[in-house]
């Protein structure tokens, strides 16, 4: 396989987004799930030229930040790119003096790989408003990392 990039999404890509995000079931947008969707944080992976995974984050204030959508085209999953797509954003996020970031996201194995890799912890849950995500899932399980104690993990080399 080619080398995976990452760059910030632009409006060129919006048509190959909405294709993986329509695959997840997550394209209903404007949505009372995802009202907005600006471009303004958000990433695509692409492998020759192709995108087969975004990921995004709305900053909420000087120091919180959201997670905002992350989808990998099924062909390509299990390959690190849910992985390095994460990993960029919360780098970013760092890097901007974020400090808390908190997730919502409803299958019980992103809630597992969340945790193992980067540390979340689960602090809640929301009630969907719609279909969204896993039809067969009616809520959102939140979780929670403190970004510094992430980056400390990254700088040992652990995560």
């Amino acid at each position: 396989m080619s080398d995976i990039v990452i760059e910030k999404a632009r409006e060129e890509d919006k048509a190959d987004i909405f294709r993986l995000l329509k695959m997840a079931n997550m394209h209903n947008i404007p949505s009372p799930e995802m009202p907005e969707l600006t471009y303004e944080n958000y990433y695509v992976a692409k492998v020759d030229g192709k995108v087969v995974g975004f990921c995004g984050y709305k900053i909420l204030s000087k120091t919180e930040a959201k997670t905002e959508l992350m989808v990998v085209d099924p062909v390509c999953r299990g390959l690190g790119i849910g992985y390095r797509l994460q990993e960029y954003r919360m780098r970013d996020m760092f890097a901007r003096g974020i400090k808390t970031l908190t997730t919502n996201t409803d299958l019980p194995e992103t809630i597992a790989w969340y945790k193992k890799n980067f540390g979340y912890q689960e602090v809640g849950a929301l009630k969907k408003f719609h279909e969204f995500g896993d039809p067969n899932i009616d809520t959102w399980t939140t979780l929670q990392v403190d970004l510094d104690k992430w980056q400390k993990t990254q700088e040992r080399g652990q995560t």
